[in-house]
């Protein structure tokens, strides 16, 4: 079994909290690299605004975060809730081939359940590029009995194009952007470690942290309702995620089109960005991966007659079609 805590470089109490030992505690896991840090921050406070009484524990496993970015989440002070980062080091690897499109923060997650299992036996993951939008009361009341992970199924084109693909029951492979985790089970099946192998056994893999969990979950999954990770893409200035139903649990921002974008900003998402440490900060203009992003932007300076900054993002936008 893979030593996990090797992983640990050192674990920071960036905000504190005695609960009472009759106080049901909600555990939350976030993992991210510095890319990711505004939004995973941005998601801490929606959070906080829709459970402001609920004790909360907030376990954020990071990699390469800035001192600055460190020192803004330690700003964060709410009643109710604890805070504590797991730095993780460069001992910590996965196969180059399947952190390409994807972040290697983005893995950490396998090895997690292993690091909180003497802390917690039911653990709730969030990618930080969600938001949440209600009370998480509705949580507790799933049921794991039996029940390795809960998890909202994937859209259709997902289903079609991954179930075959991996032998798994069409319409349940499941987003991992949020999961609900059963820590004893995962830790009973060795989940860390037969991920983990999948990963580093040379196979690439189009999704993969989600395709091999997927894959090492099997059949003890249950599929929640859409209402738990509402999955979204954003289109230009369509602040999509304020027509989201009243029900939702979390919006999950999908594609690479993200609302701290320009041509994506969002209403919802910047409401809680202004009550946050983050707030002063320069957002990117684009994701400079995505050509179509780069092309929103610049169709978005030429309707706002800003000509110059139009004809160089779209000088940037054809240098990096051009490449791929």
């Amino acid at each position: 079994m893979i030593q996990v805590d090797r992983f640990v470089n050192k674990r920071n109490e960036l905000l504190s909290h005695n609960f009472d030992n009759d106080q049901s505690v909600i555990h939350i896991l976030l993992c991210f690299d510095d890319n990711y840090a505004l939004s995973a921050g941005i998601n801490i406070f929606s959070v906080f605004e829709n459970n402001a009484v609920r004790p909360i524990h907030f376990h954020l496993f990071t990699h390469n975060l800035s001192d600055e970015n460190r020192r803004k989440f330690g700003e964060i002070k709410f009643n109710n809730i604890s805070i504590t980062e797991y730095v993780i080091n460069d001992q910590f690897k996965v196969d180059e081939q399947n952190t390409e499109q994807f972040p290697l923060s983005a893995c950490v997650r396998l090895i997690a359940p292993m690091i909180l299992k003497n802390t917690t036996d039911k653990l709730l993951y969030v990618d930080s590029d969600t938001l949440c939008t209600n009370s998480l009361s509705d949580i507790d009341n799933i049921d794991l009995t039996g029940i390795l992970l809960a998890a909202v199924a994937d859209e259709p084109y997902m289903q079609k194009s991954q179930c075959t693909k991996y032998s798994v029951i069409e319409g349940t492979y499941f987003n991992s952007g949020v999961m609900l985790i059963n820590i004893p089970l995962w830790c009973e099946h060795e989940i860390t470690d037969k991920t983990l192998k999948l990963l580093n056994g040379g196979e690439k893999y189009q999704y993969p942290d989600q395709d091999v969990l997927n894959i090492c979950v099997g059949e003890k999954r249950l599929i929640l309702p859409r209402k738990f990770n509402n999955l979204l893409a954003l289109s230009i200035n369509g602040n999509e995620d304020a027509k989201i139903p009243d029900e939702t649990v979390f919006i999950h921002y999908i594609t690479k089109n993200k609302p701290w974008h320009e041509p994506y900003r969002s209403i919802l998402f910047d409401s809680y960005l202004e009550k946050s440490p983050w707030r002063n900060d320069c957002l990117p203009l684009y994701s400079p991966k995505k050509t179509s992003s780069i092309r929103a932007y610049s169709k978005l300076m030429f309707k706002q007659k800003k000509y110059l900054a139009g004809i160089k993002h779209y000088l940037i936008y054809l240098k990096t079609k051009l490449k791929k």
